[in-house]
């Protein structure tokens, strides 16, 4: 990964407290950006987080949920890059719960999308699934539709001066 991207930058990532969110979030810790904003609306784990992270003045973490676009809209304000990491992502729990999984992982994607738009970041970075290729489940197919999002909105880019949406 390119460090040097990162220096100076105003970093938010969503579901900080998640597998990926955090191991991302540990990574860029050790390279020490102007600051880490971490999401997550799992607040029991974002406490623990904000524990361990104490002695790190650059990094704040807030409870948040990626389906509430207000709040998420604050919470982008100044950043430079966005990590999206927030998703369900457990195939029997997202076919139990097909409603939340679109919740999520598609409004969830809008709503990143919408929010990186109007405080006008430079980049946001999406993490999807290998289940998102030739999905067969609804966890896999919300996660395909994301990056479709993501790519149809890189595609509506009319100038330059917009977010690079990439997953």
């Amino acid at each position: 990964m390119n460090w040097e991207l990162w220096e100076n930058k105003r970093v938010l990532i969503t579901g900080i407290c998640g597998t990926v969110g955090e191991r991302i979030f540990e990574q860029l810790l050790d390279r020490e950006p102007a600051e880490i904003i971490g999401i997550d609306n799992n607040e029991s784990e974002l406490f623990f987080l904000e524990e361990q992270c104490r002695e790190h003045d650059n990094v704040n973490l807030h409870l948040c949920d990626v389906r509430d676009r207000e709040n998420l809209k604050r919470r982008l304000e100044g950043v430079d890059i966005v990590l999206h990491t927030a998703a369900l992502k457990h195939v029997m729990l997202c076919e139990k719960s097909p409603g939340d999984a679109v919740h999520t992982n598609i409004e969830g994607v809008r709503n990143v999308i919408a929010a990186a738009i109007e405080a006008n970041v430079d980049r946001v970075l999406f993490t999807s699934s290998d289940k998102a290729v030739n999905p067969t489940n609804v966890m896999g197919t919300s996660k395909l539709m994301g990056e479709r999002l993501l790519t149809a909105a890189n595609a509506r880019k009319r100038d330059e001066n917009g977010p690079v949406f990439a997953s």
